[in-house]
């Protein structure tokens, strides 16, 4: 048993990243022509779009695809379907920016006897098939030498790439670390809504047992935390 579990989201939590996501949006199996005109009546702004195969994707930095997934799981039915290009996400590129007041709380949580912290993203590692063909995803090293440069010891063992934006992939993590080390208190952190949401249910499902307490991150700040 351990006293508390520390999980940290990585982009737009420990780090503001520059990584775009492209979305495509189908419906009844064909190109959505007014798909444009739904991100923009929800304030997402594509940066760039590419289409292939007739399907067009449009980008969104990374903050703005946590505020799509929200108004998203509203719009999606049986005739509509999205997919995803997570190719710029293969990697932590040199423009990422330390998110201070979040990685000064990774680093006290380090510090802590008794605790684990670990890091659970929504990028991918290894191979990522892409609309565009496969490449080679490097995060789990590029997370580790960029919070090395933050002056965290995190190492690869405490990263986790789950390679999905579906909030069951994480919650899937923190389950699997609640039932093996039996931490009193779980603190999590996260930008994405979604997320938060996911992870604040264990409570329900665990009975309140450990007390979970849910932070989101806007801003790289962390808001006040919600317990069980």
């Amino acid at each position: 048993m351990i006293n508390d579990l520390f999980v940290f989201d990585f982009d737009d939590t420990l780090a503001t990243t520059v990584a775009k996501i492209g979305v495509a949006r189908l419906h009844k199996k064909e190109n959505d022509e007014l798909f444009r005109g739904w991100l923009t009546s929800h304030d997402l702004f594509p940066v760039d779009e590419k289409t292939q195969n007739g399907i067009t994707y449009f980008y969104l930095p990374s903050e703005d695809f946590a505020k799509y997934q929200k108004f998203a799981t509203d719009d999606i039915s049986e005739n509509t379907e999205d997919l995803f290009d997570f190719g710029d996400t293969s990697g932590v590129g040199g423009s990422t920016k330390e998110n201070t007041q979040i990685i000064s709380i990774l680093k006290q949580a380090e510090s802590l006897q008794n605790s684990r912290v670990i890091i659970v993203t929504a990028r991918a590692e290894g191979k990522m098939e892409t609309p565009f063909g496969e490449i080679e995803s490097t995060n789990r090293k590029d997370i580790e030498n960029f919070l090395s440069g933050a002056g965290s010891s995190i190492n690869q063992s405490q990263i986790f790439p789950v390679g999905s934006n579906d909030p069951n992939s994480k919650v899937r993590i923190v389950k699997k670390y609640i039932e093996m080390l039996h931490p009193k208190t779980v603190h999590f952190y996260d930008d994405n809504e979604l997320n938060v949401d996911a992870v604040h249910q264990l409570c329900d499902e665990l009975r309140g047992t450990p007390n979970i307490i849910v932070h989101k991150v806007s801003d790289g700040i962390p808001g006040a935390g919600i317990e069980c």
